[in-house]
């Protein structure tokens, strides 16, 4: 299959808007909360449905903008990745990135950080920037309705932020909600009660993106589209809808969709979110990058850590892996959402990063660190040093000035809050920690949980792909679903799809509870049916009975080493006998490494 890189397209494109005015995002006057997306949908509140009908609106404007218009959704998704242009003229000067010869060297393309400790603060200001086009346009739209709604719908558009979608409620275990899976909706319009396509299902693509694959890998070879392989970011030809988990027709399998989601809600997402909960580090808490003992390692790149080879480290999982996960759970094998290159075309893409951007508001334990974003951004060049006072670029806060991690740490003061925040204002913040972990609990487990951590070499294989963990079952591979009673889990290699990486230059830490497969793998006399404690004798041999099954999105298998699993440990903790909910850092006992 063939790959063009020619860069036509995109530096005409270039021009077209480099003469546009500076977008300029400015706080908010008043301060209101994001709520979760469920919220909005059949809800009797005039407030709540009023705003829920100008968010669907207000998209579609923003679709309907010619696409070279910043404010447009095409510029706005085009922002974290491809097309690999200049947004709003930011080009970063000298650091500018080229198509040719920075993507041959593994430089990121597009403006997002992932990575570093930049990931969620950088995000922050990209929802504010999404968030209010959606309140301007909804103000705009709120004016043209008859004079005896106006007042509701003018008010319904100050109020107005970004919903979210909280993947790991418990509640997301029936799927993801309607409202990003049906082809219409009706919503009352300022000419009344219509039936409209609901632009939250799918984004149409207004110009070719990617480049064209060989035959058989491009939506125009339907009935007989195959996924393409994991080294190349699938073509959207002009005209074509995003996609999840796309057929030979190239369209939506939302069964499988749901189904996914059903399995992963309680064997991924609610034990990373629970997981994460516990990390008082922000380092560790802020990215999937490995980091070790958070000092500098000399001999690999400036402030670049070797591998953690040591045993013992806390719960960890952090923000950016229980994102990453959901990125495989609704992008599927082929999907938009699945590619970090495409991701933000995907229309639930930016009701994902409301809920990434509320677990971090909940989470504010510290904050920014210093550390070295490896990967580089459209302005920023491979291994540069970032912190809190680092530009997050293209967001500009003024026409001379970007927003920066130490502007927009507090949310309120740029107009935004989220309930629980408002629910436990004023109290010691465990009063709030202890609440969140009871709600994410992924089961009611008190006894100790028990955790595989796996150290990867994210160099080592071209992604995205997962790494599957499967427990007592030594013939488990790709073929085996994940709905088997010895499914565990997945850590989740969200990485660009390009060849050349470079090997060996950063490491990914993941860990999967495997607690729960344990029960049901070992139900023994071990296993206290009252207390559901589960006795440290029932630890099994790792040699045998621990499976690593990587998987690409396209269902090939391939063994661990190759996917750069270097071992795995087996640990566990000790949940609190006062508060059963926390785990005890210092109760952890360690049990084997296996190394490949």
């Amino acid at each position: 299959m063939g790959l063009s890189h020619s860069s036509t397209y995109h530096s005409s494109l270039m021009r077209s808007v480099s003469e546009s005015s500076p977008v300029i995002i400015e706080p908010y006057s008043e301060i209101y909360p994001r709520l979760p997306i469920e919220d909005f949908i059949g809800c009797d509140n005039e407030t709540y449905s009023s705003q829920f009908e100008l968010i669907i609106q207000s998209y579609q404007a923003m679709y309907d903008r010619p696409y070279t218009d910043m404010r447009s959704y095409f510029q706005v998704a085009g922002i974290h990745s491809q097309p690999w242009i200049a947004y709003d003229g930011v080009t970063g000067g000298a650091q500018e990135y080229k198509n040719e010869t920075d993507w041959a060297r593994g430089r990121w393309g597009g403006y997002c950080h992932h990575g570093d400790v930049l990931f969620g603060p950088w995000h922050r200001p990209y929802l504010l920037l999404m968030e209010s086009l959606l309140i301007n346009e909804s103000k705009k739209i709120a004016l043209q309705y008859p004079e005896n709604e106006r007042e509701k719908y003018v008010e319904a558009a100050n109020q107005l932020r970004i919903p979210y979608w909280d993947w790991a409620d418990v509640k997301a275990i029936k799927g993801i909600p309607d409202v990003f899976t049906l082809t219409e909706l009706e919503i009352n319009t300022p000419e009344g009660m219509k039936k409209v396509k609901n632009p939250l299902r799918s984004y149409t693509i207004p110009v070719d993106l990617a480049f064209p694959l060989g035959k058989g890998y491009n939506p125009t070879d339907k009935p007989h589209y195959e996924i393409p392989s994991f080294g190349f970011n699938p073509f959207t030809p002009a005209g074509y809808s995003t996609v999840r988990y796309p057929n030979a027709n190239y369209e939506d399998q939302i069964d499988y969709l749901n189904q996914n989601i059903s399995v992963y809600v309680s064997t991924v997402l609610r034990p990373l979110v629970y997981q994460m909960l516990q990390i008082n580090n922000y380092l560790q808490f802020s990215n999937h990058a490995l980091r070790s003992n958070d000092t500098e390692a000399p001999g690999v790149y400036p402030a670049h850590p070797l591998p953690l080879v040591v045993a013992g480290r806390a719960h960890f999982a952090s923000i950016e892996t229980a994102h990453d996960a959901i990125h495989f759970v609704v992008g599927g094998p082929g999907g938009h959402f699945l590619y970090p290159d495409l991701g933000g075309f995907d229309p639930v893409f930016f009701f994902h990063h409301a809920a990434i951007d509320r677990l971090l508001a909940l989470w504010q334990a510290t904050w920014v660190t210093e550390n070295v974003d490896i990967n580089g951004t459209y302005t920023e060049d491979l291994y540069t040093v970032v912190n809190e006072d680092s530009d997050l670029t293209p967001f500009r806060k003024s026409e001379t000035e970007f927003w920066k991690s130490s502007t927009v740490r507090d949310i309120e003061k740029l107009g935004y809050t989220y309930p629980e925040l408002v629910k436990f204002k004023g109290q010691d913040p465990r009063e709030l920690q202890a609440y969140l972990l009871k709600f994410y609990k992924p089961d009611p487990h008190y006894g100790r949980r028990f955790f595989v951590k796996l150290i990867i070499d994210a160099g080592k294989l071209v992604g995205p792909y997962v790494i599957r963990v499967f427990l007592d079952l030594q013939n488990a591979s790709v073929e085996t679903p994940v709905t088997s009673p010895h499914f565990a889990g997945f850590v989740a290699m969200w990485r660009r799809a390009s060849p050349y990486q470079i090997s060996g230059t950063t490491y990914v830490m993941g860990s999967v509870d495997i607690t729960a497969a344990m029960e049901r793998a070992f139900n023994t006399p071990d296993v206290n049916a009252t207390t559901g404690l589960l006795s440290s004798s029932a630890i099994f041999d790792i040699q045998s009975d621990i499976n690593i099954v990587p998987c690409y999105l396209n269902g090939t298998g391939v063994n661990p080493k190759e996917a750069g699993v270097d071992e795995v440990e087996i640990y566990s903790f000790e949940h609190d006998k006062v508060d059963p909910d926390f785990l005890v850092e210092d109760s952890v006992q360690y049990y084997y490494t296996k190394k490949f």
